[in-house]
C-alpha cells in the first residue's frame, strides 16, 4: 500500500448514478484503504478522512464555478462545456458538467459516510481519543456542506415545505438500490444535525484553513440558518463565527486584495481545500477564463452603481467603481488590444503555486449578519455589520449611514455581490432568495438574462439509474436531444 499516494491521489468511483455510488469496500484497495484495513491505525484513518476532500478539488465541483458566473452575469464566457446552457439559463439534464458536479458532491456523502457508520466501533492503534472525535467533527462537515451545495444546486431549498429536496444517505451506499428525494424540510434538519456535531467536534484549538474546522462549522450554520429564513439563530451563529476568530486572533485583512495575495496564508480564509502544484491543481482553468473572456454585465454594473451615479464608472481603470473592483478586477493593456485579468487567482500562473478555492472566508459572517439583522428590522445592527465590510473595501467610515431603510437590504446584496464574486457563486442563491422572499426582480434589473430554471436539472444518468428518483418540475417538458 503506498501511503502518499492514498493521501494525495485517491481515485474514487467512476460514477453512473447516484445510486452507484460505492462504498469503500468496492474501491480497488491497490489504490485505496478499504473497509477491512481502514480503521486500523492513526496513518490508515488519517488516509481516509484526507480522501474526503479530494472530491472538493477535482474538475466535477471546480468547473461549475466558471458556468455558474454565466447565470449571474459576473463573467462573460467560458470554454467549458455547457456553458452557453447556463449564459442562457437552460441547461440539458444530459450535461457532463452537471453529472460531475453531482457525482462529486455525493462522493463527499459517501467517503464522508464511511467514516461516520465505521469509525466510532473501531479502536485504530496510535489514533488518540481527541483525534478521533475531531475526524467525525471532520466528517459530518463534510456530509453537511456537500448536502447543502446539493440542496442548493439540485432542491427548491427556498420552500421548507417543497419534496423536492435531494437524495439523503446516511450509510456508505454500495448497491444499486432507487432512492426517492427526501423533502426540503428533511434536508435541513439532517444538515443542521451534522454541523451541531462538526461545531462541537471539529478541531477547533489549532485548525487549518484547508479541512473542516469549528469556526467554520459555525459560519455554515449560519448561511444554513439565513436560507431557512430563521434570522435570529443566522444572527446567533454568525455572532458566535465572528467571536471565536476574534479570541483566536482572526481577523479580517486590512487590505482586501491582500487576501489573493497572501492565499492560504491568510487568515481571513476559514475553508479552502489545499491543491499544490502539480498534483492537487484545482483543474479549473478559472484564471484563464477570466483572463481571455471578460467580466460580466452585472459585475461592473453592481460595482459601478455602487459609486456616484449609475454608468460614471470607468470599467478599464476601476475609476468610479467600488473599490474592490478597482482593487482585484482590471483591464490589462498592451499592444494591439487589452485582456481582463482577476487578481483572485493570480497565482495560478507562477507554475509553482495554485490558489485556493475560496468555499468559506470570516468576511461572509458580517454579511450574513447584516442581512439576518436587517431581516428583523434592525437596521443600524445591520449597519455596523456592514460597515465592518465596507470600511475595508475603502469606503468612507460614514457611508453606511446614508443607506436608507428602503434600500438597506439591496444594498447588502450588491456588497455581498462585489465582496465574494467569482468565489463560491453565492450570488446565485442570494438571487433566488432575495427573489422568493421580496419579490425582488433580477431580470427587470438587468442584472439576469433569465429566471426560467432556479436549479440545475438532475442528470439525467442519474435518473436513469434510479427508478424512484424525479425530475425538478421547470425541466420535465425540456426537449432533450
Amino acid at each position: 500500500m503506498k501511503l502518499r499516494k492514498l493521501l494525495y491521489s485517491i481515485p474514487l468511483l467512476a460514477l453512473t448514478s447516484c445510486d452507484q455510488l460505492g462504498s469503500v469496500s468496492d474501491i480497488d484497495p491497490e489504490y485505496v484503504l478499504t473497509d477491512k484495513n481502514v480503521f486500523v491505525d492513526a496513518n490508515s484513518v488519517e488516509a481516509l478522512a484526507n480522501g474526503m476532500y479530494q472530491p472538493w478539488r477535482g474538475d466535477g465541483v471546480t468547473q461549475m464555478r466558471n458556468c455558474m458566473f454565466l447565470l449571474t452575469r459576473t463573467s462573460n464566457n467560458s470554454p467549458v462545456a455547457s456553458a452557453y446552457e447556463f449564459k442562457i439559463n437552460d441547461v440539458s439534464s444530459k450535461s457532463a458538467l452537471v453529472l460531475n458536479y453531482y457525482k462529486n458532491l455525493y462522493l463527499v456523502v459517501n467517503q464522508a459516510n464511511s467514516i461516520i457508520n465505521g469509525l466510532p466501533s473501531a479502536t485504530p492503534k496510535g489514533l488518540s481519543v481527541e483525534r478521533k472525535a475531531e475526524i467525525l467533527g471532520e466528517s459530518y462537515f463534510n456530509r453537511a456542506f456537500a448536502n447543502f451545495m446539493l440542496l442548493r444546486s439540485f432542491g427548491e431549498f427556498w420552500d421548507d415545505s417543497s419534496e423536492y429536496g435531494i437524495v439523503l444517505y446516511d450509510t456508505p451506499v454500495n448497491s444499486n438500490v432507487g432512492k426517492a428525494r427526501s423533502s426540503v424540510k428533511a434536508c435541513f434538519e439532517l444538515i443542521n444535525s451534522d454541523l451541531d456535531i462538526a461545531i462541537a467536534q471539529a478541531p477547533g484549538e489549532d485548525f487549518v484553513n484547508y479541512k473542516a474546522n469549528r469556526v467554520a462549522a459555525k459560519l455554515l450554520k449560519a448561511k444554513v440558518k439565513l436560507y431557512q429564513h430563521d434570522f435570529a439563530a443566522a444572527e446567533f451563529f454568525a455572532n458566535a463565527a465572528i467571536t471565536e476568530c476574534t479570541q483566536k486572533g482572526i481577523t479580517l485583512e486590512d487590505n482586501y486584495g491582500d487576501i489573493f495575495e497572501k492565499a492560504y496564508d491568510s487568515p481571513e480564509l476559514l475553508f479552502s481545500v489545499y491543491t499544490s502544484y502539480p498534483q492537487e491543481t484545482i483543474s479549473t482553468g478559472v484564471f484563464f477564463d477570466f483572463y481571455y473572456n471578460g467580466f460580466g454585465y452585472t459585475l461592473q454594473t453592481i460595482a459601478d452603481e455602487l459609486v456616484g451615479e449609475a454608468e460614471d464608472g470607468d470599467y478599464g481603470s476601476g475609476e468610479g467603481m467600488d473599490p474592490r473592483y478597482a482593487s482585484v478586477f482590471i483591464t490589462d493593456e498592451w499592444e494591439g488590444g487589452s485582456e481582463t485579468i482577476i487578481r483572485k487567482y493570480m497565482k495560478m500562473t507562477n507554475g509553482s503555486d495554485c490558489n485556493p478555492y475560496y468555499f468559506i472566508r470570516l468576511a461572509e459572517a458580517y454579511l450574513i449578519k447584516a442581512e439576518a439583522e436587517a431581516r428583523q428590522s434592525k437596521n443600524d445592527d445591520a449597519r455596523n455589520s456592514l460597515k465592518v465590510i465596507t470600511d475595508r473595501a475603502g469606503y468612507d467610515p460614514d457611508y453606511v449611514n446614508t443607506i436608507t431603510d428602503s434600500n438597506l437590504l439591496m444594498q447588502i446584496f450588491r456588497h455581498k455581490y462585489m465582496e465574494l464574486s467569482a468565489e463560491n457563486y453565492e450570488e446565485w442563491f442570494d438571487m433566488i432568495r432575495y427573489n422568493q422572499l421580496d419579490g425582488t426582480d433580477f431580470v427587470q434589473l438587468g442584472y439576469l438574462r433569465s429566471f426560467t430554471h432556479k436549479n440545475l436539472p438532475i442528470p439525467y444518468d442519474a435518473l436513469a439509474g434510479n427508478s424512484a428518483l424525479v425530475q425538478n418540475p421547470s425541466y420535465i417538458y425540456a426537449y432533450e436531444e
